[in-house]
């Protein structure tokens, strides 16, 4: 990172480079010792050519939030604001939610850093563990949407201009919806608890997807604790209000829990979940045309590319498919160690991530 070539940073490599820290967020009686020293940075060489830090926002000390064991939030860019998720979730306990009144979604001047607003929803009341769901963008006639999967379970929807509220600016819900069937949350009345049991409610960690103005989302739970029933929900996305019960256009309880962003291509959805399998449906009423195993357990999302499905799994296994309404495998190519981010296909390029590697691929390469 280059120094001060633009606004107040002179020393960004302070910002960026590796060094010990203790969990985000303010700690809890008997947690971390907050006397525990901090590694120095690691040098760095910076050049000219290297980019600039514009500004800085600081989302735990200034919105009061608790982050959970990461922030793992894409950014969105829309017009003058940018939209980030704030990870606020549940302490070290695994039981006490220290900040519930903190917001889950803010947006902020892309240009500044300056908080603009923040989400009207309340979801730290009820979040279950942590909040990392990306939000995205949904263009429906007459308006704008801010998708956002939150850390209870439900899917939703937010204007994406701010409106005036109690202190500054708020991202009004528009709607919202319950991605848990029923049955998840309870049982003959009682609650089922959250956690390692193999069943009980989900938050929603992959990013909601608009298509043909219908919004498709999955849930799923932090991969150590262990497999439990998963569910893809298919929402109207033109109502308002709660949609829990009026706006579940159709519900696929084959899959396990998942992390995944669905693919919707050509009036398919192709999803895979934790136990490593690839789901395909059809995006208008929820039939499951096949399932293929990857036998290793999935973190990413499937990328559909020039009629082709990619999936990567932990065993470092990248599966190519046909698109289609029948499962046909084009290859597999086994890389170096495990694969946890989604491909991405840009120019003709194929990009995949491993633990270790970065691999770019193109058909005519040389």
């Amino acid at each position: 990172m280059a120094n001060g070539n633009q606004g107040p940073f002179t020393a960004e490599r302070e910002f960026v480079t590796a060094r010990y820290r203790q969990k985000p967020g303010k700690q809890p009686d008997g947690g971390y010792n907050p006397s525990r020293p901090r590694l120095p940075s690691r040098p760095m060489r910076l050049v000219a050519t290297d980019a600039d830090i514009l500004w800085r926002r600081d989302l735990i000390e200034g919105l009061n939030t608790w982050p959970h064991d990461a922030a793992a939030c894409s950014p969105l860019a829309y017009l003058e604001l940018a939209y980030f998720c704030t990870a606020n979730g549940v302490d070290t306990s695994h039981k006490q939610r220290p900040s519930p009144e903190a917001p889950s979604l803010v947006a902020l001047d892309r240009h500044t850093g300056r908080l603009v607003a923040a989400d009207d929803a309340h979801i730290g009341r009820d979040v279950f563990h942590g909040q990392w769901s990306s939000p995205s963008l949904a263009k429906l006639p007459g308006k704008t949407l801010v998708l956002f999967g939150g850390g209870d379970g439900y899917c939703y929807a937010f204007q994406s201009t701010p409106v005036p509220a109690a202190g500054g600016q708020a991202l009004r819900t528009l709607w919202k919806c319950d991605c848990n069937p029923p049955g998840y949350r309870s049982r003959s009345g009682k609650l089922l608890p959250y956690g390692r049991h193999g069943e009980g409610p989900c938050e929603v960690i992959g990013t909601p997807v608009l298509w043909g103005g219908r919004v498709y989302v999955t849930i799923g739970q932090d991969t150590r604790h262990g497999p439990g029933k998963g569910a893809l929900t298919c929402i109207d996305a033109t109502k308002t209000g709660d949609l829990s019960k009026t706006g579940v256009v159709w519900r696929y309880t084959g899959l396990n829990r998942s992390f995944a962003t669905p693919a919707v291509v050509g009036g398919l959805v192709y999803v895979g979940d934790v136990r490593g399998t690839i789901h395909c449906l059809d995006a208008e009423t929820g039939h499951c045309y096949w399932t293929y195993e990857t036998k290793g357990q999935m973190m990413s999302s499937t990328l559909v590319a020039d009629g082709k499905v990619y999936a990567g799994n932990d065993r470092g296994v990248l599966t190519v498919l046909a698109t289609g309404k029948q499962a046909e495998v084009l290859g597999k190519v086994h890389l170096d160690s495990a694969l946890r981010a989604t491909p991405v296909a840009a120019n003709g390029v194929l990009f995949v991530a491993s633990q270790k590697y970065l691999y770019a691929v193109r058909k005519d390469a040389r």
